[in-house]
């Protein structure tokens, strides 16, 4: 194998998982995920911030009650009302889709059908040993 072959190779996977990184990015960015990171980061920020002056568990509580936010709560918080305000699809950006014209499959004749109506004589036995079977092979 010569040096070109190993740098396509290693090229290769390493745009591979460029790619798989860049894809994971983008589906957080869309459903929220940066605003839930940021959100995260600012919890964090405030339980460190208000375990310095106060218990751990009243550093929880004023974390986590909603009365006492940070400015990157705030911000958070205004990001995500805005978001929730935006239309998905503006009525200019919608795409006419044209769909195609139904297709109608002729349904088939009466007389093309063919029905195979077996005679049943009653019992499970006599139905049993009607079917033609071979003798099972020896292993």
């Amino acid at each position: 194998m010569s040096a070109v072959d190993r740098f396509i190779r290693a090229m290769s996977k390493w745009a591979l998982r460029a790619g798989q990184y860049l894809l994971v990015g983008i589906l957080l960015v869309s459903m929220g995920g940066h605003l839930a990171l940021l959100q995260t980061i600012a919890w964090g920020n405030m339980l460190v911030e208000f375990s310095n002056t106060s218990s751990l568990t009243e550093a929880v509580g004023k974390t986590f009650d909603g009365e006492h936010p940070c400015e990157l709560c705030k911000v958070v918080k205004k990001s995500k009302t805005e978001e929730e305000r935006k239309p998905l699809l503006k009525s200019e950006m919608k795409l006419e889709v044209a769909l195609p014209v139904p297709v109608r499959v002729p349904q088939p004749r009466y007389d093309e059908l063919e029905f195979i109506v077996t005679e049943y004589a009653g019992t499970f036995g006599a139905v049993y040993h009607a079917v033609p079977m071979q003798p099972p092979r020896a292993a």
